[in-house]
This record gives C-alpha cells, sequence and structure tokens, in this order.
C-alpha cells in the first residue's frame, strides 16, 4: 500500500524526503556507479500502467537500473512511460545507459516532479521479488518511494527502491 508520508526510524528519511537529484547528491561525497538491469515490458507492475490509465504493457518503456556508492548497492530505481513519449523529449531515456534520470529530469526548469509516495517493504510485493531476483547479496529494501516527472503533458514515473547499505555511510546527514 502506497502512503503520502513514511515513518522510518533513520537517517534515510533526510534521503527519502529530498526532491532533488540523490545521483548527484551521492557523487558528491562516493564514487557513483549506475548499472542498467536487462529489462522486458512484461516486468511492469500493475501500480505503474494505471499511472498510465491502464496502458498494455508492450505499449510502456522500462528503464532499470542499479546504483552503487563506493561498490555498494544502495538503491534499484526504475523508470517507466508510455513508448510514444520516446518520439519527442523523453527519447533521450533510452540513451542514458550508466548515466542518471538527474541528467534529463533536472536539467529543464518547465519538468515538474509529483509529491512522493511511499511504501514500506513487504515479502511479497513486487519489488521486493524483483530485488530478489538481482541476487544482491545482505541486501536488504528499507524503503520505495515513488514520483511522476511531467514535461508538458507528458509524464514518466520513476520508483526508487532504497537498501540497508545506505546505513554504512557517514553521509546520511542530509
Amino acid at each position: 500500500m502506497w502512503n503520502k508520508n513514511i515513518k522510518i526510524d533513520s537517517k534515510l528519511k533526510f534521503w527519502l524526503l529530498d526532491m532533488k537529484s540523490l545521483s548527484y547528491r551521492i557523487r558528491s561525497i562516493a564514487k557513483l556507479e549506475i548499472i542498467p538491469v536487462k529489462t522486458r515490458v512484461s516486468n511492469i507492475f500493475v501500480n505503474e500502467k494505471k499511472i498510465f490509465g491502464n496502458i498494455k504493457s508492450e505499449h510502456l518503456y522500462l528503464r532499470e537500473v542499479l546504483i552503487y556508492a563506493n561498490k555498494l548497492p544502495i538503491m534499484y530505481a526504475r523508470t517507466v512511460l508510455p513508448s510514444k513519449y520516446l518520439r519527442g523529449f523523453w527519447h533521450k531515456i533510452k540513451k542514458l545507459n550508466n548515466k542518471p534520470l538527474a541528467d534529463i529530469v533536472f536539467e529543464k526548469k518547465m519538468i515538474i516532479r509529483s509529491e512522493f509516495k511511499f511504501k514500506k517493504p513487504s515479502i511479497n510485493d513486487n519489488f521486493s521479488k524483483k530485488i530478489k531476483m538481482l541476487d544482491l547479496k545482505n541486501t536488504k529494501i528499507l524503503a520505495t518511494r515513488q514520483s511522476t516527472f511531467k514535461n508538458k503533458n507528458e509524464k514518466v514515473v520513476l520508483t526508487e527502491v532504497f537498501f540497508n547499505n545506505f546505513e554504512k555511510f557517514d553521509y546520511l546527514d542530509g
């Protein structure tokens, strides 16, 4: 169940509430590495489809990445948008490879980010199952957040899954 607020007792809360680029923030304090995950459109989740009016999976584009800081996996991020948007401004997403989505969404002041929705992990949710499939050793999900970025009338959804490795760093004070 997605909520507008999250109750979390760790320093991670400062990161979860940050509306700016987390990848730029991480890059300023650690060695940032973004690794694309092989994706298939059949892996798009029901709640993501609903954001676009229950559009069929084959009409959506999915980008998944793992984000590492100092060689530790700290986040999993997925971006979903209708494929037809790839013909316009959002075509840049296909060329990101190992670069952050921030390179697109924070470059234009006209792009509006929505408020966040948060989700606590559960063993059976889609994100937990996906992370388990990635076989990351000693990695647990602490929280998940979701927001949309809108350029004119075209929006993309970004879901970020935060791992326990975030807590191994000294830079969590916000």
